[in-house]
């Protein structure tokens, strides 16, 4: 069995692949809990889109931020970001905000595998609904699992008012 693992292991190590996400970051509305606010939104969507891949992919995620009004960026939790710093999306400190109209790619290594999530590291934009699942997947370990299906469950915090965002655009 271990024999076998391993093989499967080198195999998965060696059919890495990019996987890439086209993220446009804007206002939309939604009401999570009853009340209706505009929330930050992917792609006209909320809630924003999970990011899968397998451990050892490189995952591109290229970000026009759309908000008219605020500085953005998006910080993946919990990645080793191993020569891809300036793909931490922290501003300030690995990179700059992306300028409303502007655009930014991410590029980084899936590691380690786990249930994580990507958020923005601007402002007080997560609570506002830039946050979103990222799973990688160890294909080998999950495969000793014996398991049919996962489903991942998010939960967080929701804020009925915007509160510092009152220059939003409607």
């Amino acid at each position: 069995m271990h024999r076998i693992l391993s093989l499967l292991a080198l195999a998965t190590s060696s059919l890495a692949a990019t996987v890439t996400y086209n993220f446009n970051v804007g206002w939309v509305t939604a009401s999570p809990d009853g009340f209706v606010r505009p929330v930050i939104g992917i792609n006209g969507q909320w809630p924003i889109p999970n990011i899968e891949a397998n451990v050892g992919d490189q995952i591109v995620v290229n970000v026009v931020n759309s908000l008219g009004n605020q500085t953005t960026s998006l910080h993946f939790h919990g990645m080793y970001q191993r020569g891809s710093a300036g793909s931490d999306g922290d501003v300030g400190i690995s990179q700059c905000a992306i300028p409303p109209g502007g655009s930014y790619t991410y590029s980084f290594t899936a590691d380690p595998a786990g249930t994580h999530w990507y958020h923005s590291h601007d402002r007080g934009q997560y609570p506002d609904g830039l946050r979103g699942m990222m799973i990688i997947h160890d294909p080998v370990w999950e495969a000793t699992l014996g398991l049919t299906s996962q489903i991942p469950l998010s939960i967080s915090d929701w804020f009925v008012s915007t509160g510092l965002h009152d220059d939003i655009p409607r």
